[in-house]
């Protein structure tokens, strides 16, 4: 779950690219992973148009209307130690883990995602998992991990709502920095569920740099920012396809956690929300 997270290349989060043909695709299909780096034009720092009729809801064939908006503000806590995020009413979702595959490079979790036990001293009675990221090698565009957004009924699978949010916020320990992004149809291949042709994974997100200790952190919609290299896209919640993790070449070797994905409520008008 666009230069994955951070890098220049896709936003593919280079996770496995979600089967959504024509913007959708049947329910219970293994999801591929989303940011490789096919279609990011690396290195160049010009913007791409809008493909013609990206924008049109027509383009996403079955999935051009936009969803209920989901009401789940868990995205994940890991605690079910699965590769799966958390699943909730028509909304469902597959973690993945990519790299540029560089000679001699690693990085875990890869292909199958699995969360880890958090050390014994930070287990506490609520809190078992988490997710432990580690990379080292990468020379090309660095690693991504992320997952799938999508919302499904019937066994179809389509951009996800989240409008009903401000943002994402997530614990993190590391040290290291990241890039955390949000990808939307008009920036995001075909395969993955969206409308992109060329200049494609230049997802909107935020970098982010972490401490050795656990603290949190939040990304609002009304700061996100695409890397301004490949396609110019609005973001819209209304509509998202995926969740990133980036990690540029800069910034490896890397080690880090990360637990308790959510999304941030609205603050309701007349109150002042907690920073």
């Amino acid at each position: 779950m666009s230069k994955p997270f951070s890098g220049r290349c896709c936003l593919a989060l280079a996770l496995p690219v979600l089967l959504l043909a024509s913007g959708c695709s049947k329910q219970g299909a293994q999801e591929p992973g989303l940011f490789g780096g096919k279609g990011a034009q690396v290195g160049s720092l010009d913007e791409k148009p809008l493909p013609e009729g990206a924008g049109r809801p027509d383009a996403l064939g079955p999935c051009g209307k936009v969803s209920p908006a989901s009401d789940a503000s868990l995205v994940d806590d890991f605690e079910d130690g699965d590769g799966r995020i958390f699943k909730a009413f028509e909304r469902d979702g597959f973690w993945f883990g990519a790299s540029d595959k560089t000679e001699g490079s690693s990085m875990s979790p890869t292909g199958t995602f699995a969360a880890e036990k958090l050390p014994e001293a930070e287990v506490t009675k609520d809190n078992h998992y988490g997710a432990h990221l580690v990379a080292a090698g990468q020379t090309n565009w660095g690693v991504v991990w992320g997952s799938a957004l999508n919302w499904t009924r019937k066994g179809i699978k389509c951009p996800l709502n989240i409008s009903a949010f401000a943002g994402l916020r997530f614990r993190a320990k590391g040290p290291g920095r990241i890039r955390v992004s949000v990808a939307v149809p008009e920036i995001t291949p075909k395969d993955g569920g969206g409308t992109c042709t060329d200049g494609c994974y230049d997802a909107h997100g935020k970098h982010f740099d972490l401490t050795p200790a656990w603290e949190s952190y939040e990304m609002r919609w009304d700061k996100v920012q695409q890397g301004g290299w490949g396609t110019e896209a609005r973001f819209t919640p209304e509509r998202v396809v995926n969740l990133g993790i980036n990690v540029d070449v800069k910034s490896l070797p890397i080690d880090f956690w990360v637990d308790d994905v959510e999304l941030i409520a609205k603050t309701p008008a007349g109150t002042t929300a907690a920073r």
